[in-house]
C-alpha cells in the first residue's frame, strides 16, 4: 500500500526491429516513453527522429482513426439497437494488436468502408434532394389553383395576365385599391398571413400605367421555374418522393444488416489509434545508422514482463536493457503510481482529484480511506439509503459489463455503504423512520454527536501532524520535524488531558498533568525554531508566530461540526417527508403516497449523497492534507491503446 517503486529503462536495438519493439511495448501498458530527442542532440552519430515525416504519418493516421470513427457513429444509427440492460451485461471483447490485425486481413477493409461512405454520401444526397422537393411542394401547394404557366402569357393579342403576389395589411389596402381599379381585373389564388397571391388581368393598351399602379401597391411579379402548372408538378413531386423514399427504405435494410461491418469498424478504429500512438513515440526516440535507442519509466515489478516482452518478439541478442534506479535528481520527473489492495485503490480517486503524491512522498490514500468512510457514514446515516446504494452498487458490479474506471468508482460507493448502514443503525433511522433500537438519536443526542465529530477531527489532525513529522524525520530534519509535527502533538495530547482532567474525570493530578505536558509542546516548538535558525532571536519569534497557528487548529477542529450537522439535517428532512405523507387521507397514503415516499427520498438520498462527498472531501483536502501532503506528482502515461471498443489482451502479470 504505497507508492509503486519506479525503474529508469534504456533499450538499444537494430531499426528493423523498432515498429515490433513499440507494438510490444503498447501491448504491455506499463511503459511511459522519455522524450530523449534533445538529450542527443550533441552527439554526432545520433540523431533525432525525422519529425516532419512522423508528423505527417501521425496526422494520416489520426485522420484515419477519426473517419472511421465518424463512420461507426453513422452506421449505429441504422444498426437495430440493444437494450440498455443487454449492452451493459455484454463484455467488449478482448484481442491482441496482431489479433485485430489478423482479422482485418480476412476482409476488404476498403471496400467496407467505400460501401458505408458511399451509402452515408447517398442519404445526405436524398435528404437535400427531398428538403428541395418539400420546399417545392409548399411553394407549389400556395399556387395550385392555377390553371396557366404564370407570366408566360406575352403572345396573347389584347390581355395580358400578370400572376404574383401583394403584402396583407391591417386594413387590406392594397388588394382592395386593386379591386377596386376598373383599368384591371383582379382573381384571387391563395391568401396567407403575410400576402395575397393574384392573377392581374389588363389590356396591353394600359399596360403602362398599370404597371405603374402594380408598382405602388408593391406588386411582386411571380418567378415561376417549373415546366408545368402546379397541380401537375405536385404530382411528379409526389412520384419522386415516393420513388427517392423507396430507395432510402433499401439502403436503411442494408445498413441494418452491417453487424459484420460495425466490428470491422471497431477493428479499424482501434489499430488506427495504436497506429498513430505508435507513431507519436517514435518522435521521443534516438536513431543511429542501424540502431535506436528509447528511455522510459516502468514499475519495477514489470521489468521481468518487458524482457518478456521483447524476447517473445526479437531474440535476446538483438537488443539490450538497461534498468536503473531512480536517482535523486530524476525524482520530479518521476511518474506516480499508486498502488493499493482492492478495499484502498477507490479511494485513490480521491487523491488524485487533490493531486497525485510525488514520487518521493507517501501515498496519503490508506490513511485517508478510513476517514472518508466513517465521515460518509456519519452525513448519510441512514439504513434505507445504505442499502439501497449497497444493492444497487452490488448489482452493477456483479452483472454489467463496466470500464475500470467505471467499476472502479461503483466500488468506491459500494464500499461508502456500509458505513452508511452502520450509522443508520446507530441513530436508529430507516428512512426516516426510527429503529426499534437508536444508540444515539439525532433528536435527543446532537451534543454527543457533535463531541464524537470533533473527537474523530482531533484523531485526524493528529494523524496528520504525525504524517508530518515522520516525513521531516525520513528527512534528516529532526528540528523541524519537532516545531511542525511533534510539539503540536505533544501540545494536544496535554490539552486533551487536561479537558478529560477538568471536566469528564476530575483529577487535580491529571489536571496538572495536561498543562505541564502542553506547556513542554510549546517549548519545544520555542527550542527548535531557535535552534533551527541561525539568528536565535529571530528563530524564537518564528517560534512564537508558529505557536499562532493554535487559532487555526481551532478552526479546523470546528470544521468537523459539519458530520454532525449534515447527519442531522439529512435525518431531519427525511423525517419531515414522512410527516408529511402522514397527513395524507389513508387511501391518498396507499396511492399518492407511495409515489411521494419515493420521488422525496430519492430527492434527499441524491442531496445527501453529493453533501457527504463533497464535504467529507473537504475535510480531507483542507484539514488533513493541509498538515503534511504536497502533491504535484504526474500520472504515469504509458504508451498504449485506447480499448474504446476492444480490450486489449494482456498476458504478462508481473
Amino acid at each position: 500500500m504505497a507508492i509503486a517503486k519506479m525503474n529508469k529503462l534504456k533499450l538499444i536495438s537494430f531499426q528493423n526491429q523498432k515498429n515490433s519493439i513499440l507494438e510490444g511495448i503498447q501491448s504491455l501498458q506499463s511503459l511511459e516513453l522519455i522524450d530523449i530527442s534533445a538529450e542527443y542532440a550533441d552527439v554526432p552519430a545520433m540523431r533525432a527522429a525525422n519529425r516532419e515525416n512522423l508528423d505527417s504519418l501521425s496526422k494520416e493516421w489520426e485522420g484515419y482513426y477519426n473517419e472511421y470513427q465518424e463512420l461507426l457513429l453513422f452506421l449505429r444509427g441504422y444498426l437495430p439497437q440493444q437494450k440498455i440492460l443487454d449492452k451493459l451485461r455484454t463484455p467488449k471483447e478482448t484481442l491482441t494488436i496482431q489479433e485485430m490485425h489478423e482479422q482485418l486481413a480476412k476482409v476488404d477493409r476498403d471496400l467496407i468502408t467505400g460501401t458505408i461512405s458511399k451509402a452515408r454520401e447517398d442519404l445526405k444526397n436524398y435528404d437535400r434532394v427531398l428538403d428541395s422537393l418539400s420546399e417545392d411542394e409548399i411553394f407549389l401547394a400556395k399556387w395550385q389553383k392555377l390553371t396557366h404557366l404564370p407570366n408566360r402569357t406575352s403572345d396573347q393579342a389584347f390581355i395580358r395576365i400578370l400572376t404574383g403576389t401583394v403584402p396583407q395589411t391591417t386594413a387590406d389596402t392594397f388588394i382592395r385599391e386593386m379591386k377596386e381599379n376598373p383599368l384591371i381585373f383582379i382573381e384571387e389564388v391563395f391568401q396567407s398571413k403575410e400576402e395575397y397571391g393574384i392573377n392581374v388581368a389588363f389590356d396591353r393598351r394600359d399596360e403602362n400605367e398599370v404597371v405603374n399602379f402594380l408598382n405602388e401597391n408593391h406588386f411582386t411579379m411571380l418567378n415561376y421555374e417549373f415546366e408545368d402548372i402546379p397541380e401537375i408538378e405536385l404530382k411528379r413531386i409526389s412520384r419522386e418522393r415516393n420513388q427517392i423514399l423507396e430507395e432510402v427504405s433499401v439502403l436503411k435494410n442494408q445498413l441494418k444488416g452491417m453487424q459484420n461491418e460495425e466490428w470491422v469498424l471497431k477493428l479499424l478504429i482501434e489499430t488506427a489509434y495504436a497506429k498513430f500512438q505508435r507513431i507519436r513515440a517514435k518522435k521521443m526516440l534516438v536513431d543511429e545508422r542501424h540502431l535506436f535507442v528509447l528511455e522510459g519509466w516502468l514499475e519495477k515489478s514489470k521489468v521481468d514482463d518487458i524482457r518478456e516482452v521483447l524476447e517473445e518478439r526479437i531474440t535476446s541478442d538483438n537488443f539490450a536493457l538497461v534498468v536503473d534506479d531512480v536517482q535523486d535528481d530524476e525524482v520530479a520527473k518521476v511518474p506516480t503510481v499508486l498502488n493499493n489492495n482492492r478495499f484502498i485503490s477507490p479511494f485513490e480517486n480521491i487523491t488524485a482529484m487533490y493531486s497525485l503524491p510525488k514520487y518521493n512522498e507517501i501515498d496519503p490514500t490508506p490513511f485517508l480511506a478510513p476517514f472518508y468512510l466513517v465521515f460518509f457514514g456519519m452525513m448519510l446515516a441512514d439504513l434505507g439509503y445504505g442499502l439501497i446504494l449497497f444493492a444497487a452498487t452490488a448489482i452493477a458490479i456483479k452483472f454489467f459489463r463496466l470500464d475500470k474506471s467505471l467499476k472502479k468508482n461503483l466500488m468506491f460507493f459500494h464500499l461508502l455503504s456500509y458505513p452508511t448502514m452502520i450509522w443508520g443503525l446507530i441513530y436508529g433511522s430507516f428512512f426516516g423512520f426510527e429503529l426499534p433500537v437508536v444508540l444515539l438519536s439525532t433528536m435527543d443526542d446532537v451534543n454527543t454527536i457533535l463531541l464524537l465529530s470533533v473527537i474523530f477531527g482531533v484523531i485526524q489532525i493528529l494523524l496528520g501532524l504525525g504524517l508530518k513529522a515522520y516525513l521531516l524525520f525520513r528527512d534528516k530534519d529532526v528540528l523541524g520535524a519537532i516545531s511542525d509535527g511533534v510539539g503540536w502533538i505533544v501540545i494536544f495530547v496535554g490539552l486533551i488531558i487536561l479537558i478529560l482532567a477538568s471536566m469528564v474525570f476530575p483529577n487535580a493530578f491529571l489536571a496538572t498533568l495536561g498543562k505541564g505536558v502542553a506547556i513542554g509542546g510549546v517549548a519545544a516548538i520555542l527550542i527548535a525554531s531557535s535552534l533551527a535558525a541561525n539568528n536565535k532571536a529571530a528563530g524564537f519569534g518564528i517560534g512564537l508566530y508558529n505557536l499562532y497557528g493554535i487559532t487555526g487548529y481551532v478552526g479546523d477542529i470546528v470544521s468537523y461540526t459539519r458530520l454532525m450537522a449534515l447527519g442531522v439535517s439529512g435525518a431531519s428532512i427525511a423525517l419531515a417527508f414522512n410527516m408529511i405523507i402522514e397527513f395524507l387521507p389513508p387511501l391518498a397514503r396507499v396511492t399518492i403516497g407511495i409515489l411521494l415516499f419515493v420521488l422525496l427520498h430519492t430527492v434527499n438520498i441524491g442531496l445527501s449523497l453529493l453533501s457527504a462527498y463533497v464535504h467529507g472531501a473537504r475535510l480531507i483536502f483542507v484539514e488533513f492534507f493541509g498538515k503534511f501532503y504536497e502533491g504535484g506528482g504526474k500520472p504515469l502515461e504509458p504508451l498504449t491503446t485506447s480499448e474504446e471498443y476492444i480490450d486489449l489482451k494482456n498476458n504478462y502479470n508481473g
